[in-house]
């Protein structure tokens, strides 16, 4: 008797599973759908997909090659130069040392970077330094560095002092380490008075530095200690062992024709010395999920508490509130994706209807922020090879997707279409 309900309740059991595997694959067929067609259609190489709720891993799959070239398929245990999402996780460093009262977000960065005690705004960014300089009225603070709106730009956009700002930070080749880049860049003019505009920018850097000077280590081992290993990220870093290389994903970037090649060179893997807040780590999809699940927690994953709960509501709060160049839909603007414009100067701005925390974006109106599936207080962010990261805190919902499309200086025909398809197939599969 006993050994038939064992076996009436195991039969139960599996189809309960079935069926729920069955619901769940039925739930998301269109996401399903448009990963798939991505890579068939030639869009992608390969891409990986995963969503949480609730608490579970509702979806994770696979499609494509990992390394066209070779023909490696891709298996779901890929790593990926996830660019600009390392930008939420050294903000996250750094908050910890706000958690432990090590400093004010209200603090001149000069406080810790004295080299940041004398600034000067250039006249005109759209002529470059050769405008000639003003002295800043005010300071840089560390909330403007977390924010965005220190008056300090990525040199990214399309205008002269943006170049400027690209060769003597990336192409110069005198700068080893993090301290090298930040000492660069304090040398630099701003391009606007501090608190004054929301502009992307290499604030992630100083964000970084302050972390290493603030905690006396390098920051490559102060993420290390408090934010990988505490969550389990363990293919997460700035360089990679022999076996972790073996499962980076190829970066390919478009061709003129919209077609797909191979970019060279391909991410520096091992011997970085340069632990940029900016854009240097690499991570898997499951390892970015451990973070951002953290902070959809506030703060807390698996009994470790990386953050205070308060601390994480306001790294997903506006602070934006100050700037007087501020868009709205009447402005004249080109759509670049996840947040950004180019504005009527040729900057880089915030578009309408998103708001910016510390070291994230969010949704403040879904309607203007042409993301209608969504819900206010979604905060985000990506990479610039096409890596996406959202967390609905009111639906506690997470979605990670990971490719490797390069965007940034390159002709990429899909800048915002990846991202925004992403999230109206996820959305449509959970409501």
């Amino acid at each position: 008797m006993k050994k038939l309900l064992y076996l009436i309740s195991l039969t139960l059991i599996l189809v309960s599973c079935q069926q729920t595997k069955e619901t769940v694959q039925s739930t998301f067929r269109e996401y399903d759908s448009y990963l798939s067609n991505e890579v068939k259609e030639g869009r992608l190489i390969g891409v990986q997909g995963m969503v949480f709720q609730d608490g579970k891993l509702i979806y994770d799959k696979s499609y494509g090659l990992r390394d066209r070239e070779s023909g490696d398929s891709m298996k779901g245990n890929e790593l990926y130069f996830i660019q600009s999402m390392t930008k939420p996780i050294v903000s996250a460093a750094l908050m910890t040392l706000y958690d432990e009262g090590k400093f004010q977000l209200d603090d001149p960065v000069s406080k810790y970077l004295p080299e940041f005690s004398t600034l000067q705004i250039v006249n005109d960014p759209t002529k470059g330094s050769l405008s000639g300089t003003h002295p800043a009225s005010s300071p840089v603070t560390i909330r403007q560095a977390l924010s965005h709106t220190a008056g300090m730009s990525h040199g990214i956009a399309p205008i002269a002092y943006d170049k400027e700002i690209w060769n003597a930070l990336i192409l110069n080749p005198n700068i080893k380490t993090l301290g090298d880049r930040v000492t660069a860049l304090s040398k630099l003019p701003l391009m606007w008075e501090p608190g004054s505009k929301w502009n992307y920018s290499f604030t992630p850097d100083i964000v970084g530095r302050l972390v290493e000077v603030i905690s006396g280590k390098d920051l490559s081992a102060y993420l290390q200690e408090k934010i990988f290993d505490p969550l389990g990220m363990k293919e997460t870093g700035y360089n990679l062992n022999e076996e972790q290389r073996k499962r980076v994903m190829v970066v390919y970037g478009f061709n003129p024709d919209s077609s797909l090649r191979r970019m060279d060179p391909q991410p520096n893997m091992s011997g970085n010395t340069i632990y940029s807040g900016v854009n240097a780590l690499f991570s898997s999809a499951k390892d970015y999920l451990s973070f951002a699940t953290m902070l959809m927690n506030r703060g807390e994953l698996n009994g470790k508490r990386i953050l205070k709960p308060e601390t994480v509501d306001l790294m997903a709060s506006d602070h934006t509130g100050g700037i007087k160049y501020r868009l709205d839909t009447s402005s004249q603007y080109v759509r670049l994706g996840n947040g950004i414009v180019t504005d009527s100067l040729g900057t880089l701005n915030l578009e309408p209807g998103y708001q910016f925390g510390l070291g994230l974006a969010i949704v403040q109106d879904p309607a203007r922020a042409r993301r209608t599936s969504a819900t206010m207080g979604e905060f985000f962010w990506s990479g610039a090879n096409s890596t996406y990261f959202f967390v609905n805190p009111s639906k506690k919902l997470i979605g990670v997707f990971m490719t490797q499309v390069a965007s940034v200086g390159n002709p990429n025909p899909y800048g915002f279409y990846f991202g925004d398809q992403m999230r109206g197939t996820i959305y449509k599969a959970v409501e």
